[in-house]
């Protein structure tokens, strides 16, 4: 099965369950240019010093739907999903951590595009 079809299989049972989670590593899901139906979010979750953060769990929410991603060795992420980039909500976490900021660097209702989104975690007490 390839890529592209695995893509539209996974949207199809997130369709059909009206409810679903989804993991995707960085890298994500389809291609970097996505299938023309899918939004591709991506970034890096960094430490209140500015250093990467592996292993942190980005979750992107969208009407009854979620998707998880978790970030690479260089805290990088990247997942391809079908959603309105718009009305979608990311948080990120690792345990220990403690989530201080998020930073959206492609603008809103702009045509439809890669959407930026990187995330400052600090250490927990």
């Amino acid at each position: 099965m390839t890529p592209r079809r695995i893509t539209i299989a996974v949207v199809a049972v997130l369709a059909a369950a009206n409810a679903a989670q989804i993991t995707a590593f960085a890298g994500g899901l389809g291609d970097d240019h996505g299938d023309g139906t899918e939004t591709i979010f991506f970034g890096v979750v960094l430490d209140t010093r500015g250093a990467p953060i592996a292993g942190a769990h980005i979750g992107l929410k969208f009407n009854n739907m979620s998707f998880v991603a978790t970030t690479d060795a260089i805290g990088g992420y990247r997942m391809a999903v079908t959603t309105d980039p718009d009305q979608s909500e990311i948080s990120c976490r690792k345990d220990g951590y403690k989530q201080t900021g998020i930073n959206r660097r492609t603008p809103p209702g702009t045509e439809k595009g890669p959407v930026e989104i990187d995330c400052t975690l600090q250490r927990s007490p």
